[in-house]
Formats: structure tokens, C-alpha cells, sequence
């Protein structure tokens, strides 16, 4: 293997950016026994960031991020996904294993949205923490309720790309507790726009149909001879 390609490697597994392929990593950066794992945060965003800057430094060609995503923080959410949406290059989002809460938020960011077969969303609104004080309190509800309304909207502009008769009232009753999908109920939803894997299935099923059908007309003319 040569020098450079295990350069690449490396920079792939430290920094979570694979630029022959111009290829980022987004998951969880660390993982606590007593907290689990860190999700969407400062370090997340951070990284994410970093490495979207220096792939549209290089060129403008398309940017894939693998995304495996348990959720997190609303505000590192929104960095993460205003960088997304002003980078010059086309990106699309590829979850595997799953796009919860704040995940799937930035999910509906991308350029092309792609989940495995096997990946989950879910979406919901957010939580904040208890407070002590009353004025702040009031704040923070208030600050919530600003929260809820950009997430309604960041959904329900995705969702009438693909229903365009879709409600808000629709969308609140998803969001008013977890709801989680499947890659299908995804796609059918309009929250996200292929299953990774799809296209190649139709393609093999084709290739084997065919072949089956080219078997069966050889086997007829030499039966006929």
C-alpha cells in the first residue's frame, strides 16, 4: 500500500474525513459509561465543520457525509446544519444505523438524503433543561417555542417537496412524541429520498429475469432439435 493511501486511511479514522472520495464521517465522538455517547455536540459540530471548509477549499465537487446519528444538542444542530446548507458543493447524507432527533433535523439539510435499508429516523420535539427561576424560565419556554417552530418548519418544507397537501397539524402530532421510521416509511414520508442499495436490487433482479428468460429460450431450441 502506498505512502499516501495510508495517509488518507489515517486521516479517515482520526479525523473523520476521507478526502480521495471527499467522504465525511459524522457520529458520536465520544462515549462515556455513565452518559453514553456524546451525539450531536460542540465536538461534532466542530469537526463537521472543519472538514466540510476544507473539502469545498479543494473543489466544488460533490461531498458525501456517512452519518450515524443519535441526536443532541438543537444549537450545535443548527451549526452544523448552516454549513451544510452554504457549502458550493452538492452533499448528500447517507444514514446508517440511525438519524434521531437532532440527526435526522440535519438529515433533512442535505442536498440528497439516502438511508440503508436497515438505518431509523426519528423525530421529535426537543427537551430543555429545568430551571430554578422564574423569569428564566419563561425565557427558556419561550426560547423552546422559537426551537419547535424552525424544526416545523425545516420538516414541513421537506415533506411537500414529495406531499405538497401536507399539514402542519399532520407534522405537530408526529413531533408531539418520538416517532420513528424506517428507511421506507422515510422515503414514503418525504423525509428522506432513496434507500441506499435500491437501484442495485432492481438491477440484479433484472439481470437474474433475463437471464432466466435467455435459459429458458435456449433450452427451447435445443428441446427443438
Amino acid at each position: 500500500m502506498a505512502k499516501k493511501d495510508i495517509q488518507d486511511i489515517s486521516l479517515f479514522h482520526d479525523y473523520k474525513i476521507y478526502v480521495p472520495t471527499r467522504t465525511i464521517y459524522m457520529g458520536s465522538e465520544t462515549h462515556s459509561t455513565d452518559e453514553g455517547e456524546s451525539g450531536t455536540d460542540y465536538a461534532m459540530a466542530e469537526r463537521t465543520i472543519k472538514n466540510l471548509e476544507i473539502l469545498n477549499h479543494l473543489s466544488k465537487d460533490p461531498i458525501t457525509i456517512i452519518m450515524n446519528n443519535l441526536g443532541g444538542d438543537e444549537y450545535h444542530c443548527a451549526a452544523i446544519i448552516d454549513s451544510i446548507k452554504k457549502s458550493e458543493s452538492h452533499i448528500t447524507i447517507e444514514v446508517r444505523g440511525h438519524a434521531m432527533s437532532a440527526g435526522s433535523m440535519i438529515l433533512q439539510s442535505a442536498d440528497s438524503r439516502i438511508m440503508t435499508a436497515n438505518a431509523t429516523q426519528m423525530l421529535h420535539y426537543g427537551t430543555r433543561g429545568s430551571v430554578n427561576h422564574s423569569k428564566t424560565f419563561q425565557k427558556v419556554a419561550k426560547e423552546g417555542d422559537r426551537l419547535d417552530r424552525w424544526m416545523e418548519k425545516l420538516y414541513l418544507e421537506r415533506i411537500k417537496e414529495k406531499q405538497p397537501h401536507f399539514t402542519l397539524a399532520r407534522l405537530q402530532r408526529l413531533l408531539d412524541h418520538d416517532t420513528y421510521l424506517t428507511a421506507q416509511q422515510s422515503v414514503e414520508l418525504g423525509l428522506a429520498d432513496k434507500i441506499l442499495g435500491e437501484e442495485w436490487n432492481v438491477r440484479k433482479n433484472t439481470i437474474c429475469f433475463v437471464g432466466v428468460l435467455i435459459v429458458r429460450f435456449n433450452h427451447n431450441i435445443v428441446s427443438g432439435l
